[in-house]
């Protein structure tokens, strides 16, 4: 069972090992990473674990977006287009709403039985 932030669990669906490329317009860096699969509602397609990152021996920039690390003889910058991601939190924001709005008018149903 995956446990988030608020208390929300996900089952494990399982795990899958995968070749994942991070690159830029001139150079890349391939990695294996075990991803698990799981069944939740996120803004988000994929999240990294510190162990991914640490492979990649990455910097990263929550304020601008960003993704450095190193590869042979050069610093690779993998970006995020900054409206895309601003869609995506606002989506994820409403159906936690409405999630939250369901579950609630739910437990206001049983209590009324």
């Amino acid at each position: 069972m995956l446990i988030g932030f608020s208390g929300e669990q996900a089952e494990v669906k399982g795990y899958v090992d995968l070749r994942t490329t991070f690159s830029d317009e001139q150079a890349a860096k391939m990695i294996v990473i075990r991803y698990m699969v799981v069944n939740a509602p996120s803004s988000y397609n994929v999240l990294l674990g510190r162990s991914s990152l640490n492979k990649l021996g990455e910097m990263v920039s929550t304020v601008h977006l960003n993704l450095k690390f190193p590869t042979e003889g050069k610093v690779i910058t993998v970006r995020v287009d900054q409206e895309v991601a601003r869609k995506c939190f606002k989506n994820s924001l409403r159906t936690r709403r409405s999630t939250y709005s369901i579950t609630k008018a739910l437990a206001s149903t049983r209590e009324e039985e």
